[in-house]
């Protein structure tokens, strides 16, 4: 999945965020805005997950879903 840095703190990237990236380096206490398409994946009733690599992270928030749903939708998950 690649997507696009929008902002970093409300200003706009620094030159080493510009472009496509499939993976960024979060700095502490900095906030980051994202955009990316999903245009040949919606599905209401199927959770993406995003994740830290620093498995210790899981529970401060750096662990979580997200659903796609086309405009107007809603989700319509499964739960076990």
């Amino acid at each position: 999945m690649r997507f696009q840095v929008l902002s970093v703190n409300g200003a706009g990237p620094p030159p080493e965020l510009g472009g496509w990236k499939d993976t960024i380096f979060l700095e502490p206490k900095q906030r980051y805005s994202i955009i990316a398409r999903f245009a040949d994946y919606a599905d209401p009733t199927t959770a993406y997950m995003f994740h830290c690599h620093v498995l210790k992270h899981e529970d401060q928030g750096m662990m979580g879903q997200f659903v796609i749903v086309e405009k107007g939708g809603t989700a319509r998950l499964q739960h076990g």
